[in-house]
Order: structure tokens, then C-alpha cells, then sequence
């Protein structure tokens, strides 16, 4: 999504210094107010609802998939049960995976904190019992030997109907309304230029894609990279409220924040 970005900023006039980390980093750096326009968790956003905006533009929703619990050894059952008394590795307090596993599993587990990249390892060398794994490793996880033992995003869908609300593209409301709107704008446009420029955008992710193979990139940006993103349209408003609300539900956040995209 980033890579005709920089283009459509500069016919406004404005310049991009661009940042690319892990999504709890870019979370905790949000949180410092460090970033005019990033990528957050929708996790995340409570936290920063007074002083983010969201855009409609740049988000990422699964269908039926999304993050899941992973373990080396088969389990008795599957579903929330499944992580009851084990150590859980979770890739940040403020992701949206870990949101989503404790609205269904509540506190039954015990959370180890840990970048994302480093918890397939962590459970294969017996640091933790299991691991909420998101990106790539929800394609791979199999191959390497792992079995899934409960997977949030399919009792979402199962039980909400909705799309599985992930990651969001937010602004910091500071700046001025029409810079606001002219980043947005380029956003959109950056994103559109994507989709018209999908092999040179893909050799851009490439780069920072960790040498994941071309073929898991292609595929996981397949997933995650679609009309939605383009616009999360009246559905994915619904299902973003309503992570919120069940959040709120379960003691998680104070309350629902107020959801104004942009």
C-alpha cells in the first residue's frame, strides 16, 4: 500500500520520510505521537481515538481467516477451550490478534509478550505452550509442524457475520483539516496506483517482506489487500464498532471510542 504513496503526496506538496517496522512497534510509536500517517492496529486505536483519525482507505479485514493460537502438539479439543492455563505467546498488547483472543478466551491463559517474528520460534523450543501468530505464519504454520488450536478469526465470522477487522491507516488530527483530507486523498490514490502497478508494488513489499518467498507474499497479499482496502465501506464501520463494543463488554477498554473515518 505504501508504494505509490510518496508520488501522490509530492503533487500536494508534501514529503514523506517513510517508516517500516513490526505493527506493535508502529502502534507503541503512534502512541508516543510519533507519526503523522501510519499503519496501527485496530487493537490499538482506543488508545489513540483522541488523537488519530482514521482513514476509510488502507485497511486490512480477513474473511473466515486471520490471526490464530498455535502449539506443536495436536490438542484435545479446538476453540478458546484450547488455550486455558497455557502460556501464550502474542505478538503486542495493543494488536488487534490479541484483542480478538481475549474477547473469546478471556484471562484463562497467560500472555508472554514477544515480536511477532520471534513466537513460532519460542513455541518450537518449548518458551511458551502456544502462540498467537499473525502474518505469514497464518499460511506456514502447518508445514513447520504446528497445529492450530483456536482460531478467533473463524468464531468472528461464525459468530458476528462481519468482516475481521486487523489493521488501519490513521492520521493525527493535529494537523490541519486540509492536509488531512489531502493526505487521505493521496492515500487513495497511492493505493489505486498499487493495484494498476501490482507486480512493481510486490517487488517494493518484496524488500521488506523479511525473504519471505514470492509465492506466501503474493498469496498473503491477496488476503489482505482488496476492495476493502480501497474503501471499508459501511461493513467494515459495523465491524470495527462492534470489536469495540464487545471490548468494552469484557472489560478491556473504558468504553467504546468514538469511530469517525475519514
Amino acid at each position: 500500500m505504501a508504494w505509490g504513496l510518496p508520488a501522490q503526496l509530492a503533487t500536494r506538496d508534501l514529503e514523506a520520510e517513510m517508516v517500516f517496522d513490526d505493527i506493535q512497534s508502529l502502534n507503541l510509536a503512534a502512541l508516543r505521537g510519533d507519526l503523522d500517517l501510519t499503519a496501527i492496529s485496530v487493537g490499538a486505536y482506543p488508545e489513540l481515538a483522541d488523537d488519530y483519525r482514521v482513514l476509510r482507505c488502507g485497511a486490512s479485514f480477513g474473511d473466515t481467516y486471520g490471526p490464530l493460537v498455535v502449539a506443536t502438539k495436536a490438542p484435545d479439543t479446538i476453540g478458546p477451550a484450547a488455550v486455558a492455563g497455557m502460556r501464550v505467546a502474542i505478538p503486542g498488547a495493543h494488536t488487534s490478534a490479541r484483542m480478538l483472543l481475549r474477547i473469546y478466551a478471556g484471562d484463562t491463559y497467560e500472555e508472554i509478550q514477544m515480536p511477532f517474528d520471534r513466537i513460532m520460534d519460542a513455541v518450537m523450543a518449548g518458551d511458551v505452550d502456544a502462540g498467537l501468530i499473525i502474518h505469514e505464519g497464518q499460511l506456514t504454520f502447518e508445514e513447520q509442524g504446528f497445529h492450530s488450536l483456536f482460531e478467533p478469526a473463524a468464531e468472528w465470522t461464525r459468530t458476528e457475520r462481519l468482516p475481521v477487522p486487523l489493521g488501519v491507516v490513521a492520521v493525527r488530527r493535529d494537523l490541519p483539516a486540509d492536509i488531512q483530507s489531502d493526505v487521505a486523498d493521496a492515500f487513495l490514490r497511492g493505493v489505486h496506483a498499487g493495484f494498476e502497478n501490482m507486480e512493481d508494488a510486490l517487488d517494493f513489499a518484496a524488500q521488506y517482506a523479511r525473504g519471505l518467498p514470492r509465492d506466501v507474499l503474493e498469496e498473503y497479499v491477496s488476503r489482505y489487500v482488496n476492495a476493502a482496502t480501497l474503501d471499508m465501506g459501511e461493513s467494515g464501520i459495523r465491524a470495527i464498532d462492534r470489536l469495540f463494543e464487545l471490548a468494552a463488554e469484557r472489560g478491556m477498554i473504558a468504553a467504546a471510542p468514538q469511530f469517525d473515518p475519514l
